[in-house]
C-alpha cells in the first residue's frame, strides 16, 4: 500500500497486512506501544478476519484511520466487493487521506447516510466491519456542507457538547447489521472499553464531542443479541509501564477510561456471526 507517515502507523499497517495474508491475529503489544493508540491491536485483529471476506460493507469508511483504510484497500485490490457507508462525504475530508491511497479510496462506492437508517439496495453482504466507529454513532452528525471548520457538527466548548445518546443505539445498529448481512455473515466490531458511559472527547481540530465507552455490562448487552453468535472476541488494555497487553475479558478493563485522552486505554473486539 506504500509508505504511511508515522512509524506507529507504518508498523501497524505492516503487521495488519501480514495478518490479512495469514488469517492469524497478531496485534502489536509490549513496551514499544506505551504511547500508541488502540489501532496497534484492533487493526491487526480485524485484518486477520478478512482472509476471505466476500462482499464487505465498512461502517465509518470516510473517517477511518489510515491503517484500517490500508487493510480495506488491500482486500479491495485482491478482488473483494467493497462498499463504504458514512455520514460524511469523503470528498469533504479528502485532505485527511494519505496521498498514496487517494486514488483507490475514491474508486470505492460510498453510501452517504447513517447505518441506523440505511436499507439494503441489492445483494446482501458477507462481512460488515465497524472498527472504532460504533462509539461515535448517536453522538456525531454531519455539519452543513458550507461549514469549512469541521465535517462534524461538534461543540466549541466542553460544556456545549451533548452527552446524550439514545439507549437504543446499539440495538438499532445490530438491527442494521441483520438487514445487511446474509445468514452466516460476519460482523466485526471494535470499541473503547472501560468504566462505561458517555465520555468527553476533544478532537484534533479542538472541537468537543462525546463518545460511548463500553463497560462490561454495556459490552455484554451488545454481544448477547440472540440474532448473533460470538465466534471470537479479544480484549486489550494500555499499561503505563508495559504498553498494550491482552487481557482475559471485558471485566479486566472496568477501571480504564479514555475521557479527554487522545485515544482509548481499553479496547474490546468481537466477531459476531448472524444466525
Amino acid at each position: 500500500m506504500g509508505k504511511v507517515t508515522s512509524t506507529e502507523s507504518a508498523q501497524t499497517l505492516e503487521r495488519a497486512l501480514q495478518c490479512l495474508e495469514s488469517g492469524v491475529a497478531e496485534p502489536i503489544t509490549g513496551i514499544e506501544t506505551i504511547q500508541w493508540s488502540e489501532r496497534c491491536v484492533e487493526v491487526p485483529w480485524a485484518a486477520a478476519h478478512l482472509l476471505a471476506p466476500g462482499r464487505v460493507l465498512d461502517v465509518g469508511w470516510s473517517m477511518s484511520p489510515p491503517e484500517w483504510l490500508g487493510v480495506l484497500l488491500a482486500t479491495y485490490a485482491r478482488g473483494s466487493d467493497l462498499v463504504g457507508i458514512d455520514i460524511i462525504d469523503p470528498e469533504r475530508v479528502r485532505n485527511r487521506y494519505p496521498a498514496e491511497m487517494v486514488s483507490q479510496i475514491f474508486e470505492v462506492p460510498v453510501r452517504i447516510e447513517s447505518i441506523l437508517d440505511a436499507e439494503p439496495d441489492g445483494e446482501l453482504f458477507d462481512t460488515m466491519t465497524c472498527i472504532s466507529t460504533l462509539e461515535h454513532i448517536g453522538f456525531d452528525f454531519a455539519s452543513s456542507p458550507a461549514d469549512k471548520d469541521s465535517a462534524f457538527a461538534r461543540a466549541k466548548s466542553a460544556d456545549a457538547a451533548n452527552p446524550a445518546r439514545d439507549s437504543e443505539t446499539d440495538r438499532l445498529f445490530l438491527d442494521a447489521a441483520a438487514r445487511f448481512l446474509r445468514r452466516g455473515g460476519s460482523l466485526l466490531v471494535s470499541v473503547p472499553a472501560g468504566k462505561g458511559g458517555p465520555i468527553l472527547h476533544q478532537d484534533s481540530l479542538g472541537f468537543f464531542t462525546h463518545q460511548f465507552e463500553y463497560s462490561p455490562s454495556d459490552w455484554a448487552a451488545l454481544v448477547s443479541d440472540p440474532r448473533f453468535k460470538v465466534e471470537s472476541d479479544s480484549y486489550f488494555r494500555l499499561d503505563s509501564q508495559e504498553g498494550w497487553q491482552e487481557v482475559a475479558n471485558c471485566d479486566a478493563l472496568a477501571d480504564q477510561t479514555s475521557a479527554l485522552k487522545p485515544f482509548a486505554t481499553g479496547c474490546a473486539m468481537v466477531h459476531l456471526v448472524l444466525r
